[in-house]
């Protein structure tokens, strides 16, 4: 079903769809308005949907795994896919080859912030209108890999983006101040013997300060669920464009949720920097930014 809107003397079209996400058929140049419909999500149709992260140009389309192997085995891989790396291309998007939120220029207008809207997709559309492709990161276009679609779904009078990550379902909010894993991730276990980190006392149950679990988000209400990101969110999320895609933090890193293993007692968890992609661990105490992962209600 298509819903058109005029803007100024243009006509563009909104696409409402159960389909998947379609992406990486546009082309350069000639990009229809982005999917609305945020139930179904890339890669729902088996291991050939599963992108392939081989380099490739920015803005050739994005093959799948399946692809991948059928074209090499059949000596027909393209040119723009490069089985021997580049050194002055193929980094994870400093020189270039890869466009980030910021080079486009971040959105400005505030959207989808407030009560009027009915669920996530009327909020995108929103931010789609007013920020037009400010608003709407496309892998294919903007990546060098297999990243996906991200789509702005809010941006509050104080500046805070939430995004809709289109390969996964999920969104992602805005950066959080600094606090303790065991207010991130909202644990109030009691310590059972002195090596453990003791949260029901970290936590401070009593001020109930949680900073992803139950969080009601200024203009967004309850549409979204909220928790704190595992290890695994992350990496997933780094896969698809994340860090081209969200603000980065500070040099200490997000908090996920996910303990390290291999340390004396339960005292660790692992921290994801989105300055570079990679992860850290620290102690349950320190005090690290949080960036929280939902599930969007309506």
């Amino acid at each position: 079903m298509k819903l058109n809107y005029f803007i100024g003397l243009g006509l563009i079209p909104f696409i409402v769809s159960c389909g998947g996400d379609v992406s990486s058929n546009r082309k350069k140049g000639n990009n229809p308005a982005p999917e609305r419909s945020t139930q179904t999500v890339e890669g729902t149709l088996g291991q050939e949907y599963i992108r392939s992260s081989i380099h490739r140009e920015k803005g050739s389309s994005v093959l799948s795994y399946a692809q991948e192997i059928s074209k090499t085995l059949a000596n027909d891989l393209p040119i723009l896919y490069r089985v021997i790396p580049s050194m002055e291309k193929d980094d994870e998007g400093s020189l270039k080859n890869v466009t980030t939120t910021s080079d486009i220029g971040r959105p400005t207008t505030t959207c989808g912030f407030g009560d009027k809207f009915a669920g996530i997709d009327a909020r995108i559309t929103d931010c789609f209108l007013k920020n037009k492709d400010k608003a709407l990161w496309e892998g294919h276009r903007y990546g060098a890999a297999g990243e996906g679609t991200w789509k702005l779904v809010s941006l509050s009078t104080a500046g805070d983006e939430i995004w809709f990550d289109g390969r996964t379902g999920m969104v992602w909010s805005e950066l959080h101040a600094k606090t303790n894993w065991c207010k991130a991730s909202g644990n109030t276990e009691n310590a059972t013997n002195s090596e453990i980190i003791d949260c029901n006392e970290l936590n401070d149950t009593v001020s109930g300060e949680e900073v992803c679990v139950d969080a009601v988000t200024e203009g967004i209400g309850t549409q979204i669920k909220w928790r704190l990101p595992t290890r695994n969110d992350f990496l997933q999320a780094d896969l698809n464009g994340l860090r081209s895609v969200l603000k980065k933090e500070g040099i200490d890193g997000l908090w996920t949720a996910t303990m390290k293993a291999k340390v004396t007692g339960r005292t660790d968890a692992w921290v994801y920097h989105s300055t570079n992609g990679t992860l850290s661990s620290a102690n349950l105490s320190s005090e690290r930014q949080v960036r929280c992962i939902g599930v969007p209600v309506k």
